[in-house]
């Protein structure tokens, strides 16, 4: 597939409608899939003015694309219906967290011709969304090229980060804006923070000054508080950074051992004193329905705790992605779930429940009747 032009507004043809949406605002208009062979035409004869309709949508996304059919990424039709992707492009990550899932941190991502071609089937497969992430995916090398080759692509693309990096990529998103920067914030005080992280109490100023500078410049943010030992009594203040700043933020508690079954992380969960909160209600599990995860080895998979369910995108077909829909996550994880006077209100999927089976100990959060209250 050819790389499209780095543009702000794409054309994505969906099931349900035509979307055309402005990466840099987040508006979107959908029109029915029946204007899609004028738009094409309009585009390849390139008529001096766009034809009406699409003019009137312009004025929507407050969008003034000159010359018109040069500054739009018109994307190709996908067979398949998934929407978002998760990319580790590395292990690799610049702290030592004390509640990091991934354990053993071994893979240093994929040279460039091997991301283009992921890419490339990531397009393909229809999603819209993508989350590069890690490790530390702005310590990756390639960060810079792998991000621009997705905006390219007419993806809309989200970072995860610790944030220690952040700075240095403020022109890049200034000119890319993404969807949004996702930051985890480990403390309120260099203390708290150097405890979390492993690493020097001056990441800590190094974090909040990019987190700043960011803010200041108009890019989308959202903070993922992590609660755990070290840091939990500074819950409430943390909150409060981010409220004084403006961001949105989610706090959770709730940790997990090691995709190894190493049970180490679960040593620094704390309690502090409320119930986790969601996004969202649990509707049951989208991996590999309409969303993938992919290692940073290349193999995608359902999500990232499923691990030997995967496809390898590097030298499978892209159609053979619809095998990941059949896993353990779509379903109960035991014969007595089907039974239990907890099933309605259950949020446990079964890779989360297997992950602490394997490191020996369920929890009364992920199962009530194994922790002996029910």
């Amino acid at each position: 597939m050819k790389p499209q032009s780095a543009t702000d507004l794409v054309v994505m043809p969906r099931t349900d409608g035509l979307m055309l949406y402005n990466r840099r605002n987040l508006k979107a208009v959908t029109f029915p899939l029946g204007v899609e062979p004028r738009l094409r035409q309009a585009v390849r004869v390139k008529t001096p003015l766009p034809p009406s309709w699409l003019k009137k949508a312009f004025d929507q996304l407050e969008a003034v694309p000159t010359p018109w059919h040069e500054m739009i990424c018109l994307r190709t039709r996908s067979e398949f219906d998934y929407r978002r992707v998760t990319w580790e492009l590395t292990e690799k990550c610049n702290f030592r967290c004390v509640h990091c899932y991934l354990g053993e941190k071994l893979h240093n991502g994929l040279p460039m011709e091997s991301r283009l071609r992921i890419l490339d089937k990531i397009a393909d497969a229809g999603c819209i969304w993508v989350q590069l992430t890690g490790g530390e995916a702005l310590a990756d090398p390639l960060f810079e090229p792998t991000y621009r080759e997705a905006w390219k692509r007419g993806l809309m693309v989200t970072v995860q980060t610790n944030g220690a990096l952040l700075s240095r990529w403020i022109g890049l998103f200034q000119d890319l804006p993404p969807w949004r920067i996702t930051f985890s914030l480990y403390g309120a005080s260099p203390s708290s923070f150097a405890a979390m992280t492993g690493t020097a109490p001056r990441n800590y100023y190094e974090v909040m000054r990019g987190v700043k500078k960011a803010a200041i410049s108009g890019i989308r943010l959202r903070a993922t508080i992590i609660a755990a030992k070290p840091n939990a009594h500074e819950t409430a203040a943390m909150e409060m950074m981010m409220l004084d700043l403006g961001i949105e933020y989610h706090t959770y508690s709730r940790l997990v051992p090691t995709v190894q079954g190493d049970r180490r992380p679960l040593e620094q969960e704390a309690d502090i004193g409320r119930l986790p909160v969601y996004f969202m209600p649990k509707s049951g599990c989208n991996g590999g329905v309409n969303s993938l995860h992919i290692h940073a080895s290349g193999q995608a998979g359902p999500c990232k705790l499923l691990p030997n369910i995967a496809v390898d995108l590097l030298s499978e077909n892209i159609s053979d992605i619809k095998r990941l829909a059949f896993h353990p996550g779509t379903r109960s994880t035991k014969p007595e779930c089907e039974t239990c006077s907890a099933q309605e209100m259950c949020m446990t999927c079964g890779p989360v429940y297997a992950l602490h089976k394997r490191a020996g100990r369920i929890p009364a959060h992920v199962c009530w009747r194994d922790a002996g209250l029910l």
